[in-house]
């Protein structure tokens, strides 16, 4: 059996700027995908299924969550524990994030994983697969708890943008036990067992782990600077 990765993909695939990873991971799969999404991002999905026909996609199914309920369903998460290739993408967060926390449809990711398929989150939902995920909230970048099927991780697309590193920087020094990874756009990370690979993009790390807690601040704090091509050790998945 194959190993099971996680995967982050921080671009819009109708923009075409990680088509060569999202063919690699649909030729992985054999052509099969399911996409997990909201109702409300219907439409862009149909839109997606589209563009990933043409990378190589044969079967590519759809489950639109409206309600908790559904999360619940043992029938929709045996079609997704059974998918090789699972694509998330979300609209608003915390939303979806309550839609499917401590769900069957959360322990269906967590089974594509342990029986070598892959479990990509797209755009946004990339930060969703950490024990923290962020969020904006009136104009600010806010953390709450994440899905946590990568534990030990703060995941944050587009840390370029102002005042996104900061945020990350504060929640992972005010939690030495995680490691902070920020995401630029058009960036491909792929997450294995104790390894992580950068595809495409770059990524920033942020460790506390021996860092110096003042009365003012914090000294010491590790941040690496990644990009494609690289690889890192991860907290154990």
């Amino acid at each position: 059996m194959r190993q099971g990765y996680f995967a982050l993909l921080t671009a819009d695939p109708l923009r075409g700027a990680l088509n060569r990873v999202e063919a690699r991971l649909i030729e992985e799969a054999r052509g099969e995908a399911l996409f997990l999404i909201p109702y409300a991002l219907r439409d862009l999905a149909e839109a997606w299924r589209l563009v990933y026909r043409d990378l190589g996609l044969r079967r590519g199914r759809v489950v639109y969550l409206r309600r908790r309920e559904e999360a619940f369903d043992p029938e929709v998460a045996r079609r997704v524990a059974e998918s090789p290739l699972v694509i998330l993408a979300a609209e608003s967060l915390p939303e979806f994030l309550d839609l499917i926390r401590n769900s069957l449809l959360l322990q269906a990711l967590a089974e594509v994983y342990r029986q070598g398929g892959g479990v990509v989150a797209v755009g946004e939902a990339a930060g969703l697969l950490g024990e923290a995920a962020f969020y904006a909230l009136e104009g600010e970048v806010r953390a709450g708890f994440g899905l946590a099927l990568l534990r030990g991780l703060a995941l944050l697309p587009r840390v370029e943008e102002r005042g996104r590193f900061l945020a990350l920087s504060r929640l992972v020094a005010d939690n030495p036990d995680l490691v902070g990874l920020g995401l630029l756009e058009n960036t491909a990370l792929r997450l294995l067992r104790g390894l992580g690979e950068v595809w495409a993009g770059g990524v920033t790390l942020v460790d506390a782990g021996g860092a110096e807690y003042t009365g003012r601040g914090v000294r010491g704090l590790r941040v690496d600077v990644l990009s494609t091509g690289e690889r890192f050790p991860l907290p154990s998945l």
